[in-house]
């Protein structure tokens, strides 16, 4: 067993339970892996996500405590069932939520240690199984469709209403399709039209370089007149909501999502949402949704087609880490264990 763990700011440690110097290698440390406290079983690591929240770590932003393993979702073998009634090789969802059974949960790469390793032991409360057919890249989007499915559900998103979303992200455009799933209209805004593309082949009929045109007379365009239902931003790319504000119709709603819990520069002149009795709604998770992300995604609801920037092997973590600095994920960043 080997893991990637960011001993302090800047700084990747590897790690093994392999005594063997040849084994160990110049830049390994030795561990024993820590069993968890509750049913487990031992996975094989296929794929893991990197996430905003792993470059937070890494420029030492928030209130991470150190060391830490980054990474926090990934698709996995089952390599050692132990007694939970997995069978051995079925691939599976590893979720970023860590329920402690009395209410709270904690985040993988934040609160508790992440994915990053080439095997790992994994409560099975955080195990999701993974029908035949979905695709190892498919399943690094569970976790984002599944906060998809919670934003829509917390904007109580109605047929027909118009959602408008800023920037054509890999998460906004999972919103977007999974909004057009249940009959709403999508919206996406963007500057760039490589992105606005991508989004447009992935079935996001609406979008708009905000380059090309007045946003608000388009948004009046689309609309007839009536402007936008509900708004959606997402603070890992965009933390300014005066401009969705400003497309809202009176008594909307806007919800403010994303994973870096460690943000603090949300800005917004709070007047006009005021005098526009808007409700303003914060979502940080998709917990509940899991197994219907998952379902999307077998069904061929949900497309991912292109949402993945990059994709780097296990053991060059800091080069990629490095690469990130500074760096607007508007795509995934996934680590390989091949």
């Amino acid at each position: 067993m080997r893991e990637w763990r960011l001993t302090k700011p800047n700084e990747f440690k590897l790690y093994t339970n392999n005594k063997n110097p040849e084994q160990l290698g110049e830049r390994g440390i030795f561990f024993e892996p820590e069993l968890p406290s509750k049913p487990f079983v031992k996975v094989k690591l296929i794929k893991a996500n990197l996430s905003c929240l792993d470059s937070a770590a890494f420029l030492g932003k928030g209130d991470f405590e150190y060391p830490i393993v980054p990474a926090r979702s990934a698709v996995a073998y089952i390599s050692e069932p132990y007694d939970s009634g997995l069978e051995q090789g079925r691939k599976v969802f590893l979720s970023p939520y860590d329920p402690d059974g009395k209410g709270n949960v904690k985040i993988r790469s934040y609160h508790t240690d992440g994915y990053l390793g080439d095997y790992v032991y994994v409560p099975t409360d955080s195990i999701y199984p993974i029908p035949e057919g979905v695709a190892d890249d498919q399943v690094l989007f569970v976790e984002d469709i599944a906060m998809a499915i919670n934003v829509l559900t917390k904007l109580d998103t109605q047929k027909g209403e118009y959602i408008v979303l800023y920037g054509a992200s890999y998460q906004n455009i999972l919103i977007a399709q999974a909004a057009i799933y249940y009959q709403s209209i999508a919206i996406i805004i963007d500057t760039n039209d490589e992105r606005l593309e991508l989004a447009t082949n992935l079935g996001v009929y609406y979008t708009i370089n905000a380059k090309n045109c007045d946003v608000f007379e388009k948004i009046v365009e689309i609309t007839s007149g009536k402007m936008a239902d509900k708004c959606i931003c997402h603070i890992d790319i965009n933390t300014n909501i005066d401009i969705l504000i400003n497309l809202l119709k009176n008594n909307g709603k806007i919800a403010i999502y994303g994973y870096d819990i460690t943000c603090s520069n949300i800005r917004s002149d709070i007047a006009p949402a005021f005098n526009k009795n808007l409700q303003i709604i914060g979502v940080n998770n998709g917990m509940e949704h899991i197994h219907s992300a998952i379902n999307m995604l077998a069904n061929d609801i949900i497309k991912t087609d292109g949402l993945i920037e990059s994709t780097t092997p296990f053991l060059n973590i800091l080069e990629i880490m490095k690469a990130s600095v500074g760096k607007t994920d508007y795509y995934k960043i996934a680590i390989t264990f091949e």
